[in-house]
């Protein structure tokens, strides 16, 4: 696996598991509550064609950070990237277990969580940043994207009211 190090991989493995979620997730949403606690599940959204944009804006982001690493020849920035994706695959198995079901995602999430997991440890092999400057980048990517996570789902619910 001599390229297992590519800077492209995660936003490969993104659009491979959001696949998932945009082929299941609106008949999915018809038959089960998207309420997990205080939350809604895929930001309530049930029409494939909303949640598209959502996707696609995030792969624009993987696509952009994964430029900016080769650029700069960072494996940091990608392994930082990886920590939040990791978590969100996590979190589709939790989901999963917590509602006794199948959700959207947890098909892709289980196969991905072993292969992303080797993934970050294969980049972190090639970083040579003090352990302060990972965790602040990794820090750093985490509120990126739970940030970015609350924008799309925004944008989402605006562009939802604004079909209707």
């Amino acid at each position: 696996m001599a390229n297992f190090n590519s800077f492209w991989l995660l936003a490969l493995l993104f659009i491979f598991h959001d696949f998932e979620e945009l082929v299941s997730v609106p008949t999915w949403v018809q038959a089960h509550s998207a309420q997990f606690g205080r939350h809604t599940l895929f930001g309530g959204v049930g029409r494939s064609d909303i949640l598209a944009v959502g996707i696609w804006e995030e792969f624009c982001l993987y696509i952009t950070i994964a430029m900016l690493a080769g650029h700069y020849h960072t494996p940091l920035l990608m392994a930082a990237t990886t920590v939040p994706y990791l978590c969100h695959l996590v979190m589709h198995i939790v989901f999963s277990l917590v509602k006794k079901s199948y959700v959207p995602g947890v098909f892709t999430a289980i196969i991905e969580l072993p292969v992303t997991s080797y993934y970050l440890v294969v980049l972190m092999g090639s970083v040579t940043s003090t352990i302060w400057q990972c965790l602040g980048v990794i820090i750093f990517a985490v509120v990126l994207f739970v940030g970015n996570l609350g924008f799309i789902h925004w944008g989402m619910q605006k562009l939802s009211r604004l079909i209707r």
